[in-house]
């Protein structure tokens, strides 16, 4: 405990660091891949964001979707396609471990 109260400075900033990484967890996306979809009748940014964003906030979504597709407005025309951001809340198969066994 004293050593804690002689250096102040380092306890501040490894509480900084903490609240940082726990910021960085809580909003951490997942995995992102993209994917080329036709827009249907009926499609909206927001209807799309919906099925395909995640834990990614609507908002950030439709605005990378806005960028990757150079799009100036939020309208899309039914029969074109969008490249749409998938954001994946399972583990990356390849971070992922499975164990073969010979099963007789």
């Amino acid at each position: 405990m004293t050593w804690l109260k002689k250096n102040t400075h380092i306890s501040i900033l490894m509480g900084v660091c903490l609240l940082f990484a726990g910021y960085l967890y809580i909003t951490d996306p997942g995995h992102v891949s993209y994917a080329e979809i036709q827009i249907e009748h009926g499609d909206s940014l927001w209807s799309l964001a919906e099925q395909y964003r995640g834990k990614m906030s609507t908002e950030d979504w439709i605005k990378l979707v806005k960028t990757e597709n150079e799009l100036a407005d939020i309208k899309i025309v039914a029969g074109k396609s969008l490249v749409i951001p998938v954001v994946s809340n399972h583990a990356d198969p390849i971070n992922t471990i499975e164990i073969a066994r010979n099963e007789q």
